[in-house]
């Protein structure tokens, strides 16, 4: 037996190599996968949406009509929502089952991957390097894979619809069932459209004879069953899957740069092993000596005839690139878009890495080992170079941190508690956002954000006059926002007062998609508002009320300047964000005529001091701090006291001052103060109140 040289010893340890790091990538995915699938809420802002639908299937509600109050459809075709509520009649519909369907399918995925590797002739390792760039490309694809929502079903009735196909020569059999995977797909996705149309073409390489059988199959299933449920529905089917998405937007730059800049970006290392396999394949056609060889003809010819499914392969290479930038570039698209690329980008990869000749399949192997690790360490984030440059490209990258994939136990905790708040609720909630939690709460559901965003401006003008309604009238127990009410919506809001404003980390925010700590994109910053309807504040035993403006009036308050105007406001629907908590249904602040750039003075009546007791008021303050200030004013000594302005950020806090005994029995006045242009004073329910000790104080 002849010893093996070092390039073999070389092959064979990369390949083990390869081996360990690609399948355990995948059990690194699925480690992530398991800490994932129970939380809480929504990993992704419109998992609930898909769930409200699977809901709405399970009673008998249309899935496809006129939109309304209650419920418009996310533009996809139904088949997901129709798994997730057959699954759910036996397990309940729920975030759980819904991301187990995506799971299960993200391992069929990976199935897939393995079968067509293999089937063209690949070893082991090359199988392991098309399961590891998938799995590694989870963080590219944003953390989609294992979602309540239709990609990874799409994804995996795709993949095996298109290795069924490519073993379907002389079996009729194969070529039917790829059609009607192929068709199902399409039916839970419409990014299957482009594989249907690159497949069409792709059967002919490798089953020519099944052309008519599977061409058949897929035009009755996908065409004859958009035309009867088309029908079924009076045209909703169409409108929701066809024609609304060819009223969004087109995104040109993200066609012709932006996707290509990410794809680069994210997988410059896997890109390269790819053109290492090229390289391999084209040799025929790239050395002289072999182009004037009289027999060369009759040898590329078997070369192409040998290598077919490195063409069939490489065909749906191109339709999953062309459908991911297609897709990227639809108005509010995500790069989970790019699904499609980064599952046949791996698939070919690890058909067309190199077997027999050792330099290249070191060569290519090892940029291959090399984006796993990549993937492992950093995560991409494209923003800074899009908008700087090239010269930004340190700030282009982040060391990949668990923390944006895996919930960390506080935030599971916040999780739990608006859960919590939401299975409790005395009354129906309202979350623009988050249908779902509408359910939660006991309810049907609502149209969400994304439903009003989708259909035309003249419904959507109505859904919004009846929400308006709705919320004139009081209608909820709990409204919760993302951010600041949209326009249409903050003048309904005047019944409601902010009962808490959640901050930065103090969110209860997704961890995927729009809303969550974004890598492709720029972060998410908006705080979460949960309102409630407006109540009064009752002043504790033994107290004096000042002022607490509930007549409309200043009550006995003079103002200068442009700031606080002439009557008490609302904390909803004015020039400021929702503000609260507070009590009743006015409060005196500086943004009442000019917004956050008014300025003046509030000046109270004269005060006199209790000779025993404490003053208590609710200040609060906009972001920006800089230029208020509230003071107590002695009219005998002229002196004054700065009293601490709590941080406000909207919202209220309590402020108590305890009256020394060298102020009490003396006459002041209260003065709220804004000099700057760009921030805002608030101020409501001024009492005298018995000492107590458990308010923060001003001495």
């Amino acid at each position: 037996m002849k010893p093996l040289s070092y390039w073999d010893h070389a092959a064979n340890g990369l390949r083990v190599v390869l081996r360990i790091a690609g399948f355990g990538w995948a059990l690194l995915l699925l480690v992530v996968f398991a800490t994932r699938i129970a939380f809480p809420l929504e990993l992704e802002w419109m998992e609930g949406g898909l769930l409200h639908q699977a809901i709405r299937f399970q009673h008998g509600a249309a899935m496809y009509g006129p939109p309304s109050v209650d419920f418009v459809p996310f533009l996809y075709p139904p088949l997901y929502s129709i798994v997730l509520a057959t699954i759910g009649s036996i397990f309940g519909v729920n975030l759980v089952v819904g991301r187990a369907i995506s799971i299960a399918s993200s391992i069929a995925i990976g199935a897939a991957l393995v079968r067509a590797v293999g089937r063209e002739g690949k070893p082991r390792a090359h199988q392991a390097v098309a399961i590891g760039l998938f799995a590694s490309g989870y963080v590219f694809g944003w953390r989609w894979l294992d979602l309540a929502r239709p990609d990874a079903l799409c994804m995996a009735l795709t993949a095996w619809a298109l290795v069924l196909l490519r073993d379907a020569w002389g079996d009729h059999r194969k070529a039917v069932a790829a059609g009607v995977l192929l068709a199902l797909a399409f039916w839970t996705k419409q990014t299957a459209a482009g594989f249907i149309l690159a497949s069409g073409i792709g059967i002919l390489l490798v089953a020519p004879r099944q052309w008519w059988s599977y061409v058949a199959t897929v035009a009755i299933l996908d065409g004859g069953g958009v035309l009867a449920l088309n029908a079924a529905t009076d045209g909703w089917l169409w409108h929701y899957i066809y024609e609304l998405h060819q009223s969004h937007a087109f995104n040109e730059v993200r066609f012709t740069h932006k996707t290509w800049g990410m794809l680069v970006h994210a997988a410059p290392f896997a890109i390269t092993a790819g053109i290492v396999g090229l390289l391999d394949f084209a040799k025929p056609w790239l050395r002289k000596a072999r182009r004037l060889d009289p027999t060369a003809k009759d040898r590329r010819r078997q070369h192409l005839r040998t290598h077919r499914g490195s063409f069939y392969w490489g065909l749906m290479l191109l339709a999953a690139m062309m459908m991911s930038a297609l897709g990227y570039s639809t108005q509010w698209a995500e790069p989970n878009a790019f699904i499609p690329m980064i599952v046949f980008g791996a698939l070919f990869v690890g058909v067309v890495l190199p077997t027999d000749r050792y330099v290249l399949e070191i060569l290519g192997g090892s940029f291959a080992l090399a984006q796993m690790i990549f993937a492992l360490l950093v995560e991409p984030r494209y923003q800074p170079l899009q908008d700087r440059g090239i010269s930004a490209w340190r700030e282009s990258y982040a060391w990949q941190r668990s923390s944006r994939s895996i919930p960390s136990a506080k935030l599971w905790e916040r999780a739990e508690a608006v859960r919590q708040e939401l299975t409790t609720a005395d009354g129906p909630v309202f979350a623009l956002s988050r249908p779902y939690w509408s359910i939660l709460a006991g309810g049907t559901g609502h149209v969400s954000s994304m439903g009003l965003n989708d259909i035309s401006p003249a419904p959507r003008r109505e859904l919004q006059a009846a929400l308006g309604r709705t919320l004139d009238e009081g209608h909820y127990a709990q409204i919760w926002l993302e951010g600041d009410p949209p326009p249409w919506m903050a003048p309904h809001l005047t019944g409601y007062q902010v009962a808490r404003r959640l901050h930065g980390r103090a969110r209860a925010r997704p961890l995927t998609g729009y809303m969550s700590e974004a890598g492709m994109t720029t972060p998410y910053t908006s705080d979460q508002l949960l309102l409630v309807p407006i109540a009064e504040r009752h002043p504790p035993a033994h107290s004096h009320v000042v002022a607490d403006f509930e007549d409309g009036t200043l009550q006995g308050f003079s103002v200068q300047g442009s700031a606080f105007g002439r009557h008490p406001v609302p904390g909803a629907g004015g020039r400021t964000p929702p503000l609260g908590p507070y009590g009743g249904e006015y409060l005196l602040s500086s943004a009442a005529e000019t917004g956050l750039r008014g300025r003046g003075i509030a000046e109270s009546p004269s005060l006199g001091l209790p000779r025993d007791g404490a003053l208590e008021l609710l200040v609060g303050t906009s972001i920006v701090r800089t230029g208020l200030r509230i003071a107590i004013v002695d009219r005998e000594t002229a002196r004054t006291l700065e009293l601490s302005v709590p941080a406000g950020r909207f919202t209220l806090h309590p402020l108590h001052w305890d009256i020394p005994a060298d102020w009490a029995g003396h006459t002041v006045r209260l003065i709220v103060e804004d000099t700057s242009p760009d921030a805002a004073i608030f101020l409501d329910d001024v009492w005298w109140v018995p000492l107590r000790s458990e308010f923060p104080t001003n001495r």
